[in-house]
């Protein structure tokens, strides 16, 4: 009997120093996750994803951008950088973080996701822990952690985006893909997703366009889904885009004063006032470590309705 209470003893200890450690290490602010996403490829989802980070980079924001298309992870090719390591070599226990972390333009920090994304979802605790724990050290150091997921409803993509803070849908004005989007908004919402879901709608003719499809979709899903989802803003078709993409630069940096890039502007702008809003405590980021300890439980979920 002695012995077993000496054991509870010490486990009480050791719990007890857990938590005060927690409590220590514990960021006074925590790193806000958006997930960007596309109901089908195509969309112009990851130059999206780029171009805002820039933009809120050149706001002295800090921001860390995840490439998290484990089959087309391309934000490195967007800018001619071949990255050296991946998450995967963090996921496998190979590699820190800081040792993976490439400096990209504007002072953003990137994250190459490629396949290592799709050994996230089969992890033992063990790997899980360690994953966390090393991702965990980026929370409160950044403002936001901006991840570009692949496209689709796969089970992989849903799981980031019901994981996160607040999501952004990519569509184009074209029915297919608006079709696909509305199904993206539709899956996460019948899984309960709690959180802010953006739209922007990419490759318009010009601003009414972009407005006029918006606020459909918009009425779409408030009619049909019971939600309330947030369009921030449209990006026009410009040959400024391609000229970025070919280029490996972002055309927000090399077009300063192009249409598309005021568009990234306003994105911006509206993104970041729409946070300034939600100031009640519900509303607070729940930081990278929560994020993937939260995606790491719905990982392990195996009824999430999709393939």
């Amino acid at each position: 009997m002695n012995d077993q209470a000496e054991k509870l003893r010490k486990m009480a200890s050791s719990i007890r120093r857990q938590i005060e450690v927690e409590m220590v290490n514990k960021p006074s602010s925590q790193t806000r996750v958006i997930v960007i996403s596309s109901g089908k490829g195509g969309v112009g989802k990851s130059t999206i994803a780029l171009n805002m980070s820039l933009v809120l980079c050149s706001y002295g924001k800090k921001v860390i951008l995840m490439d998290a298309d484990m089959g087309m992870a391309n934000i490195d090719i967007m800018l001619g950088i071949v990255p050296n390591y991946t998450i995967q070599h963090v996921v496998q226990g190979r590699k820190r973080l800081k040792d993976i972390v490439i400096d990209g333009p504007a002072g953003v920090k990137i994250i190459p996701g490629g396949s290592g994304i799709n050994e996230l979802a089969n992890l033992n605790d063990n790997e899980t822990s360690r994953l966390i724990q090393e991702l965990g050290k980026v929370d409160g150091e950044y403002d936001y952690m901006i991840i570009d997921t692949g496209a689709g409803i796969s089970r992989n993509v849903i799981s980031f985006l019901l994981a996160a803070d607040d999501v952004i849908i990519v569509t184009t004005a074209e029915p297919t893909s608006l079709t696909d989007a509305y199904g993206t908004v539709k899956t996460i919402i019948r899984q309960s997703y709690a959180g802010q879901i953006y739209l922007i709608v990419n490759k318009v003719t010009n601003n009414s366009e972009g407005i006029m499809v918006a606020e459909k979709f918009r009425i779409a899903c408030n009619k049909f889904l019971a939600t309330d989802i947030i369009p921030i803003g449209n990006v026009v078709s410009e040959p400024v885009v391609v000229e970025g993409i070919m280029r490996q630069q972002a055309f927000t940096q090399i077009f300063p004063h192009s249409t598309a890039t005021h568009n990234i502007v306003s994105i911006v702008n509206r993104l970041m006032a729409g946070y300034d809003m939600q100031c009640s405590d519900a509303n607070q980021p729940g930081g990278v470590r929560k994020f993937f300890r939260k995606l790491s439980s719905i990982f392990r979920n195996k009824d999430l309705g999709v393939g």
